[in-house]
């Protein structure tokens, strides 16, 4: 738990230009892309961190659960404790009194002894019920000693107690601190879902500009090879000084028309694909929009 107190700042950031779309020349992009965690790393650290809060808080609950189990057993114990001694006490009482009124019996037996086997015989059963009174006794010594080994027991788990309640307080703290965290984390993942929207809808906005150039691109080569059906003279003019042509998008003058015409324009008799010009970076992949 302890590696997770280090609450991250912030997390870089992507730049908003695509992987595939490298710009050179007076356009370039002025910011280099950054590294950024993916929403399913995020999201399976976030579904880690609700189940570690949710075993946290059952553990805490067994611990309270336990506490007051304790407490009770504890009362509980203390009650037979004293319930035993009471016991004890009277029973001693009562077997001091039997005992000597059986004493007083056998006096009473040695002195008519002579008397007949009758009172031989009831001294004898005298003798036997003296004998099971002090079995007795001893079945009620071997239950002090027990109940006083429960009671040390129960003293020691009472001097346990604090320490338990130590360790309950640090548990409570660090379910605090991990919820803190989970919070942030929480709002971290959504920010960074905003700026992921963000940055498709410029994606968005910069496929649609290059096929808009693209397509600008594409008539400009069209009409530069349409075919001047009156002829004449003037068919093809010079290409510095014709008055067909326009300036690209870069501020760069395309001239159609004579020999030469804008760079990437297709030359008669070409393939019908439109030549890119160098300076826009190579043709524009939409595999990467898409992605």
């Amino acid at each position: 738990m302890a590696s997770r107190r280090n609450i991250p700042l912030g997390h870089e950031r992507r730049s908003s230009d695509a992987p595939g779309m490298t710009r050179h020349g007076p356009l370039s992009a002025a910011r280099h892309p950054r590294e950024q965690l993916s929403p399913a790393f995020l999201e399976n650290k976030f579904v880690s961190q609700a189940a570690e809060l949710e075993t946290l808080s059952s553990d805490h609950q067994k611990l309270t659960s336990s506490h007051m189990a304790l407490r009770q057993d504890l009362v509980a114990a203390q009650q037979e404790v004293e319930k035993l001694r009471e016991h004890i006490r009277s029973t001693q009482t009562e077997g001091d009194i039997q005992i000597r009124i059986l004493l007083d019996k056998i006096a009473k037996w040695e002195a008519d002894i002579r008397a007949g086997e009758r009172v031989k015989k009831d001294l004898q059963q005298a003798h036997l019920e003296a004998r099971s009174l002090v079995t007795a006794k001893q079945e009620l010594t071997g239950q002090i000693q027990k109940a006083t080994q429960d009671m040390d027991k129960a003293r020691d788990d009472l001097k346990k107690l604090p320490e338990m309640n130590a360790e309950l307080d640090s548990l409570r703290q660090e379910h605090q601190r991990l919820r803190k965290t989970f919070e942030y984390e929480k709002g971290l993942n959504v920010e960074k879902v905003e700026q992921m929207k963000v940055m498709e809808k410029d994606l968005v906005g910069l496929a649609e500009e290059v096929e808009r150039l693209r397509a600008e691109v594409s008539n400009a080569e069209k009409a530069a090879h349409v075919p001047n059906l009156y002829g004449g003279p003037y068919m093809n003019p010079h290409p510095m000084n014709t008055n067909v042509g326009y300036i690209d998008d870069y501020g760069r003058p395309q001239y159609m028309g004579g020999v030469a015409v804008g760079e990437g324009m297709i030359p008669s008799g070409s393939g019908s694909t439109p030549a890119v010009n160098p300076a826009w970076g190579g043709s524009y992949d939409m595999s990467h929009t898409l992605r």
